[in-house]
C-alpha cells in the first residue's frame, strides 16, 4: 500500500507521467507552469527533497482536477509531511491561572476569552471600538466584556490602555461546572453558523465515529488534552492576525454499558 505520507507526490508523479504519454515533449519546466509551481521547487518535491507549499496546494488541487476523495488524501499527506503531533514540544510546567466559578460570565460567554486572545496579535491595539470590530460585536457589548475582564482581574487599566494581567489562563477538568456547561452550548451553537458562514479552506470540521473500551477512557481524554497543549505550542509562534476556537466532541452515542447498570 502507497505510504501515507507520500500520496501527495505520488499524484503529483502520476499526472506528468500521464502528460508525458500523451505528449512525450512535455517538460517539467512545462508541468511547473500549469500547475503553478517554481520549477526548482517541483524538482525537490517530486524528488521529496522538500515539501509543496502550502500557500500553492490548493492551487495544485485544482490545477491537477482531483476527485473528492483525492484532493482529501492529498492535504492530508501533505499535511502530515509538514509536521506532525510527535514534533511539537510542550512545557512540563502548567502556567496558566486557573479559573474556576466565581469567573461564572468570562468563563461561560466566548466574548471574553476571544477579547483576551486578540492580546496575542501583535497588532491589536485594545479599545472598545477595535474589540467590536475584530468579534463582529456591538461596542455597548464590548464594553461590558472588558469591564468584566477588569473587574475579574484578568486586565488592567494603565495610562488608559488596557493590559493583560494573567499570561494564560485555564480552567478546571472533570469537575462540573455550569459555566462550562454554557461555554460548551455557546460553542455548539456557534459551530453551527460558522459551518454556513466560513469558507472551507480557513475551517476544520471532522468527527469519527468509534467503538470504545471504557477502561480506556481515562487514556483517550488525557490524549486530547495533549493534543490540545500541543496546539497551543505549534500556534504559539508566528504573524498571528486572527482568533481561532477549538472544539473537541468526545461522547458516548449509546447508552453505555456503566451508565446502564446504575
Amino acid at each position: 500500500m502507497l505510504e501515507t505520507k507520500k500520496y501527495h507526490i505520488h499524484k503529483i508523479q502520476q499526472e506528468l507521467a500521464n502528460r508525458q504519454r500523451h505528449n512525450p515533449q512535455y517538460s517539467l519546466r512545462a508541468f511547473a507552469r500549469d500547475i503553478g509551481v517554481h520549477p526548482a521547487t517541483l524538482s525537490q518535491v517530486m524528488k521529496g527533497n522538500r515539501p509543496l507549499p502550502l500557500k500553492t496546494s490548493h492551487v495544485v488541487v485544482e490545477k491537477l482536477a482531483l476527485a473528492p476523495k483525492e484532493r482529501t488524501l492529498f492535504l492530508e499527506s501533505l499535511y502530515r509531511s509538514k509536521t506532525t503531533i510527535d514534533d511539537i514540544k510542550i512545557d512540563e510546567a502548567d502556567d496558566r491561572f486557573m479559573l474556576d466559578e466565581s469567573y461564572f460570565n468570562v468563563i461561560a460567554q466566548w466574548e471574553h476569552y476571544a477579547v483576551l486572545t486578540l492580546f496575542d496579535i501583535d497588532s491589536f491595539d485594545c479599545s472598545v471600538q477595535e474589540v467590536a470590530r475584530r468579534l463582529g460585536i456591538s461596542e455597548l457589548r464590548a464594553e461590558v466584556v472588558l469591564e468584566n475582564l477588569k473587574v475579574s482581574g484578568l486586565l488592567s487599566l494603565e495610562d488608559g490602555q488596557f493590559k493583560k494581567s494573567k499570561p494564560r489562563v485555564r480552567t478546571t477538568e472533570d469537575i462540573s461546572s455550569l459555566a462550562l456547561k454554557e461555554s460548551h452550548k455557546e460553542t455548539l451553537e456557534m459551530g453551527k453558523l460558522k459551518l454556513d458562514e466560513v469558507e472551507v479552506m480557513l475551517r476544520d470540521f471532522s468527527a469519527m465515529t468509534v467503538a470504545v473500551d471504557l477502561e480506556k477512557l481515562t487514556e483517550a481524554k488525557t490524549i486530547i488534552r495533549e493534543f490540545r497543549q500541543k496546539m497551543m505550542a505549534l500556534l504559539r509562534d508566528g504573524n498571528k492576525t486572527d482568533v481561532y476556537q477549538l472544539a473537541i466532541q468526545f461522547y458516548p452515542l449509546t447508552k453505555t454499558e456503566k451508565l446502564m447498570e446504575m
